[in-house]
């Protein structure tokens, strides 16, 4: 599932792409369970609309529209965005068309249709989104955040970190990175973290994710750009399916293990 890094990616590019454009018609080819609601409702929302811009909050796209409304979109396992020149019929996984005041296509694409379209007159109406909690890189972000959530919990860091109501946008690529670099093994009781740990988790995360967007994201299988290449960060990943490969700091074998029904990788070394 595409990553804060992914989805800040995509939203960059179709800011650039689409800003100023309207929607002249929508054309759904898929609608359960991608649009959410009402489908003929959908439809008549959206047009005549105009892109005013697009955002991110956590792993969601909000594209902003005129004179009012937001469509909220997240691509899950495989959706994607596409802006092309008219086609003459729909590709394959092509769930969605979005016919452009300028001629062109605003496609979404989903193999597996895990994504979902919505809505909102008001994001406040949005219950997914006014579950999530903290920006990674919001001014707020400290270690007494942490600390004064959790100050009790036994819940281990790394599904702390997973927990999108703490803090939003991270997932299981970068979490085992972060993880890494803080040096912090991902089994710890997240209560017995200390203060300056924190910090430093803090910091990585900050650091990863940067780095994470200044190269597109990461593509182990589906993720692509707008444009439809890949992005770059794996080739950066220092532990994340790495397993058995020297540890880039020590050398000891990277060892994988399953949290919460997803793979972790780490070093058993400089993360004990």
């Amino acid at each position: 599932m595409p990553e804060l890094p992914e989805v800040e990616t995509v939203v960059c590019e179709l800011r650039d792409e689409i800003s100023g454009d309207s929607i002249s018609s929508v054309d759904v080819f898929r609608s359960n369970p991608i649009v959410q609601g009402d489908l003929e409702a959908f439809q008549q929302q959206l047009s005549g609309r105009t892109f005013h811009d697009v955002t991110r909050r956590a792993k969601y796209l909000i594209f902003h529209l005129q004179p009012s409304g937001y469509m909220v979109a997240h691509m899950r396992m495989t959706g994607k965005f596409i802006v092309t020149e008219p086609l003459a019929e729909p590709e394959k996984y092509n769930r969605v068309w979005f016919h452009l005041g300028s001629g062109r296509l605003m496609i979404f694409d989903d193999v597996r249709c895990f994504g979902t379209l919505e809505f909102y007159e008001k994001l406040d109406d949005s219950k997914a989104l006014c579950k999530l909690g903290i920006e990674p890189f919001a001014d707020d972000l400290n270690a007494n955040y942490f600390i004064s959530q959790l100050v009790s919990s036994t819940r281990e860091v790394k599904s702390i970190l997973l927990d999108q109501k703490i803090i939003a946008g991270l997932g299981n690529i970068y979490v085992s990175e972060i993880l890494f670099r803080s040096k912090i093994n991902p089994r710890r009781s997240a209560g017995k973290i200390r203060k300056t740990e924190w910090s430093e988790i803090i910091k990585f995360t900050q650091e990863v994710l940067g780095e994470a967007i200044e190269n597109n994201g990461t593509t182990i299988s589906d993720f692509r750009r707008v444009d439809d290449k890949t992005g770059k960060f794996q080739q950066f990943l220092k532990v994340y399916d790495k397993n058995e490969q020297p540890c880039p700091d020590c050398g000891v074998p990277i060892q994988r293990i399953v949290q919460q029904q997803r793979s972790t990788f780490f070093c058993p070394e400089c993360q004990r």
